[in-house]
């Protein structure tokens, strides 16, 4: 019943396309994008252990497009209905009001992966949202799989910073999560985070030694890191030596009459002062 499920969304999702407005920046998954998350659009991570009704999922579907489907919501609200960090210390569910639970949850959980592999981030994001809320910590293992897919929709329209606070909570919930370690290091790519990246890819190798991503990242980000902290260090000498023109002018001198000198015996480096430059 499943695919019969995935297969009803897929046909709703397309006859309705002509009428879904086009601002939203993610109408598809380009392949870089893909290769980003670690995933395919086949690829989003499905708990699910018993089969949606198809007449539920329809009917969020036919909400979700007459509300403006895929559009890029007003506030950060609107997606981040739960905060990442950790979940309200609410009484836990009986196991009646888990087993309802659980089945929302896997509805909500399979809308949004349709919605994702649609090209409508935004609103699987939502959906994804939805769920968390409903998550408590007797559902931790669903809980970071939503955070992870949620962090996939985020790197889809380019919000790195948040994808990153995602994985974060996969991992935290989860710290041998493979694919959210391997997007986290990804997403912190892109944030020029150098070093944290190889570590989330060091993580990755332990769990699968063999993981080509990773393998390649961690031979080539060695390098960048140097290239990056020797930036660093002439971005900060630069900096302090400004500091050190603007304590000097009012004296008619500059950073540019003290030079630095190294001793040939011992190594060390003195100070010499050049009144004439």
């Amino acid at each position: 019943q499943s695919s019969t499920v995935v297969t009803s969304l897929q046909s709703k999702l397309a006859k309705f396309s002509s009428t879904i407005p086009s601002n939203d920046n993610s109408t598809s998954v380009p392949t870089d994008t893909l290769k980003l998350t670690g995933a395919t659009n086949n690829d989003l991570q499905d708990e699910s252990t018993s089969a949606t009704s198809e007449e539920v999922v329809s009917e969020k579907i036919d909400r979700l497009i007459s509300d403006g489907l895929g559009q890029e919501p007003e506030t950060m609200n609107a997606v981040d209905a739960t905060p990442v960090g950790e979940v309200p210390d609410l009484p836990s569910y009986t196991d009646e009001e888990l087993e309802e639970i659980k089945s929302q949850v896997i509805s909500l959980k399979e809308l949004g992966n349709s919605l994702y592999r649609s090209g409508h981030s935004y609103g699987a994001m939502a959906e994804y949202s939805k769920a968390l809320e409903l998550c408590r910590k007797q559902l931790d293992e669903t809980r970071s799989v939503l955070h992870a897919n949620r962090a996939a929709c985020h790197v889809s329209c380019s919000e790195f910073k948040e994808a990153e606070e995602d994985c974060d909570s996969a991992i935290k919930l989860n710290s041998k999560y493979l694919k959210a370690l391997l997007r986290r290091g990804q997403v912190r790519e892109k944030l020029e985070k150098l070093a944290p990246a190889l570590e989330d890819y060091k993580s990755v190798l332990e769990l699968d030694p063999r993981n080509g991503p990773a393998l390649e990242a961690a031979r080539r980000l060695p390098r960048e890191i140097e290239v990056q902290q020797e930036k660093m260090k002439e971005e900060c000498v630069e900096k302090l030596k400004d500091l050190g023109n603007l304590v000097l002018k009012p004296f008619g001198l500059s950073t540019d009459n003290f030079k630095m000198v190294q001793n040939p015996e011992t190594g060390g480096y003195n100070i010499q002062f050049d009144q004439n430059r």
